[in-house]
Parts: structure tokens; sequence; C-alpha cells
């Protein structure tokens, strides 16, 4: 024997390791988790599927400019950390910013965007990867894509998010990238 692996009931994951006594350490493998059950799997795919479907209610929420609901799909005490860095703490202040940002400067704009990753960390908490960009009134094609990190909980009420975090994807040339090295040596950014 080798190493004997325990693995979580609850997400399939969790493994704990126990050598062999008799085998040297660096000779042991990288031991093997056991497939999660079936029953965990499903609740995991039922989760992810939830997830997804969060997402794309915060996606609806922006496009109707609706605040209220835009905040009401976080948690409480949720962190949002725009592109530039600012940050709201709450769901009613990040359903208030937005409402502002919704009757002004986003007003008749549509956020789209897509889930490419959702990672469990442990039961109820996951890790979200997306996408996203702002589709502008008249135009087709959105502007200012982002990668967004988030991470969802469970709770009593369902999935909300406790975190947001964009981050806006530049693209720049070689020159580009040479000219940003110089202006922000010159003008001290």
């Amino acid at each position: 024997m080798v190493a004997t692996v325990a693995t979580d009931p609850i997400d399939g994951g969790a493994a704990s390791a126990a050598p062999d006594p008799h085998v040297p350490p660096t000779a042991n493998p990288t031991p093997k988790l056991a497939p999660a059950p079936a029953a965990a799997s499903a609740h995991a795919a039922g989760a992810e599927a939830a997830i997804r479907g969060l997402f794309a209610d915060l996606l609806a929420a922006w496009g109707r400019g609706d605040g209220r609901a835009f905040g009401d799909l976080f948690t409480a005490d949720a962190d949002y950390v725009a592109f530039d860095g600012s940050r709201t703490v709450g769901a009613a202040a990040i359903g208030e910013s937005h409402q502002r940002l919704f009757a002004t400067w986003l007003k008749g704009t549509r956020l789209v965007g897509d889930v490419t990753a959702v990672r469990f960390l442990a039961p109820g908490v996951a890790v979200v990867l997306a996408t996203g960009a702002t589709l502008m009134p008249g135009r087709d094609r959105p502007v200012r894509p982002s990668i967004q990190t988030l991470v969802a909980v469970e709770g009593g009420g369902g999935w909300r998010f406790a975190s947001f975090h964009n981050t806006r994807v530049v693209h720049r040339s070689p020159l580009g990238w040479i000219w940003y090295g110089i202006s922000s040596k010159l003008f001290d950014r």
C-alpha cells in the first residue's frame, strides 16, 4: 500500500493522504482522489447551474438599468471592486451606486459576458471567473472588455455574490507598452 485517500462526501475534494510508513516519503506517488459520490456530483452540477444563473441575473439587471435588482444579487457585506480600484461594500450600497450609474454614465447600456469557470472551494463557496464588457447604446460591439473574479456563497436565500473584482483587459502593441512605460516614468503614474 502506497497511500490511502479519504474524500469529503459533500464535494469529493478535501482529500487527505496517509503515506505508507514502510516507503520513503520521496517514493510515495501523488495520491489519486476517489471519484466523488454521485450525490455530490449532482449537487455540484446543480450548484454550478445556480451560480451561472446568478451571473445571468446580474447581466439582466444591468440591462434593465435596475440597480436594486443588481444589488440584491450580493450579500449584505459583499465587496465590489470596480475596474478603477474603487470599492463599494454591501448589497445596498452596490445597488445604489449602480442605480446612479444606470441613470447617468451607463444609461441604456448592457453588460455582456460569460462564466468561464466555477471552482468550488468548500461546500457552499465557489470562485467564479467570468468575462464582461459594456455594450453601449446604438453599438453592436461591446467595449471595455474585462475579466471578473467573483466569490459566490450559498445561504438561506440561495446563492449570492460575496465579492466581485473587475479587471480591464488591456491590449497594447510592443510600442504601446514602451510608450506606457515612458509616460509612467515621465508623469509619475
